[in-house]
């Protein structure tokens, strides 16, 4: 590193104005022994240089945090017994595009590495979206920082930064459900909603609605039947301010909570991407973020009669 070599230059430089001025022993041994050192600190690192060179190391990181929380990656010697490094460095390239930020940490690490090794990567996480890490070069040095062994460490990873979920009234949706049809239920069988028509052949006894079936003198049959409920469009009014992007994100995490637990059909928009993505029990919640944070066409959810569900930052949720 240009600062440890720049130090060693000036410990010489010190060390030679005194061997000139002060001529003695003690002067010249001093000398001697500043100039041997880089010699004798290579000597001593270089079988763990290209040890470690040779092993190589591996990074890794969480795959989905809640904002606010810190980021951090971890780096691991491919060794499993440990590798021992006298000094390390190793750039981290990290950015967050859904809020704008990025940044570019070096970090180094002196001694046994026997397991993984905590890169803090402050700030990022603060805002919600889709941290992207990128690694390119990783050097081995001697013990006194100034040779190095270049090492090829071309990794990438990502972390999805999501929501914590605000509190929202638990009828936010339920409240305005409405049916607003019935279709045939797949399989027939009895159910609690049913219509009734005229007997066809092939139509079971069992439900034939006898006293209707009296009143008609014909035969009046149930048809069994599921309800239509009205389907909602959840738009997320995001802008480009990342504070006002955590509110909204944060109420939307409380709404779909309450959507998915009352199995309310939905589909979520945003003002920043294309298409509607459909929200149902067996969606993963992952994916809605991860297309949200990417600008990525969210799907082809029918919302044409959908009524819509906006969600803001400061105010509170407004359905038109």
């Amino acid at each position: 590193m240009i600062k440890n070599i720049l130090i060693y230059i000036a410990v010489l430089a010190i060390s030679f104005s005194f061997a000139v001025f002060y001529y003695a022993w003690f002067s010249n041994f001093l000398l001697i022994v500043v100039l041997c050192l880089p010699i004798l600190s290579l000597l001593c690192s270089l079988p763990f240089m290209i040890y470690s060179a040779v092993k190589g190391f591996s990074l890794y990181a969480s795959k989905v945090i809640y904002a606010g929380d810190d980021v951090v990656i971890n780096l691991a010697a491919n060794n499993r017994s440990g590798l021992f490094c006298p000094l390390i460095k190793v750039l981290v390239y990290s950015k967050n595009s859904f809020c704008g930020k990025s940044k570019k940490t070096a970090f180094k690490y002196s001694g046994m590495i026997n397991k993984p090794v905590n890169i803090p990567l402050s700030k990022i996480g603060k805002d919600c979206g889709l941290v992207e890490i990128q690694t390119r070069w990783l050097k081995i040095y001697d013990m006194l920082g100034i040779f190095f062994i270049p090492v090829r460490f071309n990794t990438a990873a990502e972390i999805l930064v999501i929501p914590k979920t605000a509190n929202c009234s638990e009828e936010v949706l339920t409240g305005k459900q409405a049916i607003i049809g019935y279709k045939k239920k797949a399989g027939g069988g009895f159910s609690d909603d049913y219509e009734i028509r005229e007997y066809r052949d092939g139509d079971n006894l069992r439900n034939v609605h006898w006293k209707l079936s009296a009143k008609n003198d014909d035969l009046m049959v149930r048809e069994p039947s599921l309800p239509i409920y009205k389907n909602f469009k959840i738009m997320l009014m995001l802008g480009d301010n990342p504070e006002n992007n955590n509110k909204v994100l944060a109420k939307f995490a409380g709404v779909c909570k309450n959507a998915i637990k009352n199995e309310i059909p939905c589909a979520v928009c945003t003002t920043k991407n294309a298409g509607a993505y459909p929200l149902t029990p067996q969606t993963n919640i992952y994916s809605i973020y991860k297309a949200i944070y990417t600008r990525q066409n969210l799907g082809n959810a029918d919302t044409s009669n959908a009524e819509i569900h906006s969600i803001f930052a400061d105010s509170e949720e407004v359905a038109k």
